[in-house]
């Protein structure tokens, strides 16, 4: 969710890195083994749409969380509210409570109104940042504001504390600290699993620096090399630990992810996506996609066919999955077509044009029937094909296309 705040920055290269194989090739991963979510799987009785939506100016009004029903899995983004909580970094914030509240409104709809099929909603999500101290959240402004906790928090060659200098949000984390892990499990987590009408929690970020990401005013030698891998690695750490921490209280993190299988990489990663799925491989989380899968991101032409085929081995493994994408043109039947490529359980699309409220509506093609999968998806000299209980998926060699042929009627992009 970083992208809007990040993509002038983000003209994404494909990787010319190649990776050295220190420990067992991808197609070797053992399948996934961690618990599912806490709530029932119907993304193959009704569509499995997901909201993540902000109102920059306050809560949500009653006129719109009946568009937010029909979604099966909602939350806000770090945006909600903005207006009100994100006035500047010298005064405590209190994003956490806008985002409660939100979830809490949310929840009451669900409670308070009548029965309707039109009312999916299953789990709510609420939003914090995993790699810089956003001044907004209480308790990250705690953390930078005590000059005892100085070692928390990246610094260069000469002292100085990196900065995230692209909306001046606060300083970055440093990972190899022991104490961020202690910070994140005893005052961000602690303070999640406290929440009412909470579900999940997305976690934004988590190895963008390791990806070839900017640390703010310092330069790269602080987050790449050596150094960086260490600190990923002490960040896997911290994301099995809050895994195990939230599930114990039936909450499932969300954690996004820019990196790649080692025989399947789209950015330049300090180590290959292994080692992260093998770190969280029997706890219980959700990987989110920003851009998409395949050729339906901003620059479609850096990610389309790694990201596919990332999607495709991550539906073997049995991951669930959450995959944002854009819509292609005007329509929504490509993303739509890549991502039942892959759907498996605990698999969700949301198509949108931003973060924003105003960036999302609700295509036509969620009210369609698709049923479950008959197979996997399979590639043939003309493209990919997979079968549904309800209907034919194509999508071209060059994921540039899609048809989806129904009971009903088709689809075509």
């Amino acid at each position: 969710m970083a992208s809007d705040r990040r993509m002038r920055l983000m003209s994404l290269r494909i990787c010319l890195l190649v990776y050295v194989h220190t420990s067992f090739p991808s197609w070797a991963l053992a399948p996934y083994q961690g618990p599912k979510p806490p709530w029932n799987y119907k993304g193959y009785n009704s569509f499995p749409a997901f909201y993540f939506g902000a109102n920059e100016s306050g809560l949500e009004n009653s006129s719109w969380l009946p568009f937010v029903a029909q979604h099966q899995v909602a939350g806000w983004g770090w945006q909600q509210n903005f207006h009100s909580v994100g006035q500047d970094r010298w005064h405590y914030s209190q994003q956490e409570v806008s985002l409660a509240q939100m979830a809490s409104r949310m929840a009451t709809y669900m409670e308070v109104t009548p029965a309707s099929p039109q009312k999916r909603l299953q789990a709510l999500f609420v939003y914090r940042h995993l790699e810089v101290a956003e001044w907004y959240f209480t308790t990250s402004a705690t953390a930078f504001h005590d000059p005892g906790n100085r070692d928390m928090f990246l610094h260069d060659k000469n002292g100085h504390i990196c900065w995230d200098n692209f909306d001046n949000t606060g300083p970055y984390w440093n990972f190899s600290s022991p104490r961020v892990t202690e910070w994140f499990l005893n005052e961000v987590a602690a303070e999640i699993v406290r929440e009412a009408n909470v579900q999940a929690v997305f976690f934004d970020e988590t190895d963008y620096l390791y990806c070839g990401g900017t640390a703010g005013n310092c330069s790269a030698d602080v987050h790449t090399g050596a150094e960086g891998l260490a600190q990923y690695r002490a960040k896997l750490q911290l994301l099995r630990s809050l895994a195990l921490k939230l599930n114990a209280a039936n909450v499932w993190p969300i954690y996004s992810s820019y990196n790649g299988y080692s025989d399947l990489p789209w950015r330049d990663c300090v180590m290959p996506f292994d080692e992260y799925y093998t770190a969280l491989q029997d706890v219980g989380w959700i990987r989110f996609y920003e851009y998409g899968i395949g050729a339906t991101s901003p620059s479609p032409a850096w990610d389309s066919q790694a990201t596919l085929a990332q999607a495709l081995r991550e539906s073997e493994l049995g991951l669930p999955v959450m995959i944002r994408a854009q819509p292609h043109g005007a329509g929504a039947t490509l993303p739509l077509g890549l991502f039942l490529l892959a759907q498996n359980d605990f698999w969700y699309l949301g198509i949108s044009t931003g973060w924003l409220d105003e960036n999302w509506q609700w295509w036509s093609e969620y009210e369609k029937l698709y049923g479950h999968p008959l197979g996997p998806a399979e590639l043939k000299s003309d493209g990919w094909h997979r079968s549904f209980q309800r209907c034919q998926v194509f999508v071209s060699k060059d994921l540039s296309t899609a048809k989806i042929t129904l009971t009903d009627g088709v689809f075509i992009i």
